[in-house]
């Protein structure tokens, strides 16, 4: 898979994770609303990371935003 392949996945998923979200957050859900947040931001940061590190190409596997940032 290339780069770009990758970065077009975690941005994609990030878009519909975002959508669920508003969705949560509208319907007053908010405890998973900010749980799909975090998934939001994650995958985001991944999406940065790889195109960042040209070396490596897979991002790290955690869910430590901080690690990611």
């Amino acid at each position: 898979m290339e780069k770009k392949d990758i970065v077009k996945y975690w941005k994609e998923t990030s878009d519909r994770d975002y959508e669920t979200m508003i969705h949560l957050f509208q319907s007053k859900d908010f405890h998973w609303s900010l749980f799909i947040g975090h998934l939001v931001i994650e995958k985001l940061l991944k999406a940065i990371f790889v195109i960042n590190n040209d070396h490596n190409i897979v991002p790290p596997k955690t869910h430590d935003l901080l690690l990611l940032a």
